[in-house]
Formats: structure tokens, C-alpha cells, sequence
């Protein structure tokens, strides 16, 4: 009869301890997909973010064009000069910036007008390295608007002529 009570026993206590690794095991699964969830929610900010900085981008370059009198084309550099290293020399720095072609009313236009172009111009506008961003460039059918679509198909258009830039998103709240 003591063998048969520490059997239970044992078996009692195997028991509980498949019972703690199931309801463990869910608990992460429940956190896991929330998680998962969430990541997506949280990339989708990016091209939230990068909206307003990039209006607020076309905001200070139609300033500047203005200001040095309206040229054809505009240097545009995000750097602010603290981190220059001692070995770039002068001329270094200066093939470094980045030349965007303007528009008559103002506007950055892209090298060539192509997906290729409009993801340039993306880049240039926004200070970026073209590995720290994933969004898809592509030219409207009328050449006339750059859309940038993100992984959430978030929709960003910036129109060429007019410099309008207008967010879609896919928010189903």
C-alpha cells in the first residue's frame, strides 16, 4: 500500500508540473502574438513620423530656394558639421552633399522621373542611408506624384508640382 501512495504521489506531482509548463506555455503564446501584433502597429509609426518631417523638410527647402533666389538646382545638406572627421578635407565634404534639381514653383523633383528617381529623392529629402528604411518608390501614372508605400500599405504621395504631400493609411479603428 506504500508503494501504490508514493506512485500517486509521484504521479500527482508529474501531473502539476505538466499542468505549470501548459499554462506557461500559453501565457507566452498569448504574449507572443500580442507582441507580434504589436510590431507591425509600431513600424506603421515610422511613416507617420516621416510625414510630418518630410513636410516639415519641403517647408525649409522652399524657404531656402527662395532665399538664394530661386536657383535650378539646391545642395541639400543634413549635416551639421559635429561629426567631420579630421582626415575629410574640404573638397571631400563638399562632393558629399547631396544636389536635388528644383522645380519653377519651388519643389524638390527626382533625377530621372522614374521609381528609382522618386526613391532617390525620398532618401535625399529625408537625410536617410537607403538601408535604414524599407518603402517602396513608385511614379504615379502621370509622372506627376512619388508614392511611398510602407510594409503595412501606409500610402505617403508627394506630388512633384505642387509639393503636396498627402498620408493614407490603413488604420481600421
Amino acid at each position: 500500500m506504500l508503494s501504490q501512495q508514493k506512485a500517486d504521489g509521484e504521479l500527482l506531482e508529474l501531473y502539476g508540473k505538466m499542468i505549470a509548463i501548459v499554462l506557461l506555455l500559453a501565457l507566452l503564446g498569448v504574449l507572443g502574438f500580442r507582441y507580434f501584433g504589436s510590431v507591425n502597429h509600431i513600424a506603421a509609426q515610422g511613416l507617420r513620423i516621416d510625414h510630418t518631417r518630410l513636410l516639415n523638410v519641403l517647408g525649409m527647402i522652399k524657404g531656402q530656394w527662395l532665399a538664394q533666389g530661386r536657383p535650378k538646382e539646391m545642395r541639400l545638406d543634413w549635416d551639421t558639421g559635429i561629426s567631420i572627421s579630421a582626415d575629410k578635407n574640404p573638397t571631400q565634404i563638399t562632393s558629399d552633399m547631396n544636389f536635388v534639381k528644383m522645380s519653377s514653383g519651388g519643389w524638390p523633383l527626382p533625377n530621372k522621373l522614374d521609381s528609382a528617381g522618386c526613391e532617390q529623392l525620398w532618401y535625399q529629402l529625408l537625410g536617410l542611408d537607403t538601408a535604414s528604411q524599407q518603402v517602396v518608390s513608385v511614379l504615379g501614372q502621370e509622372g506627376d506624384v512619388c508614392s511611398y508605400v510602407a510594409n503595412d500599405f501606409d500610402r505617403l504621395g508627394y506630388q512633384l508640382t505642387t509639393g503636396r504631400v498627402i498620408f493614407l493609411t490603413n488604420d481600421k479603428e
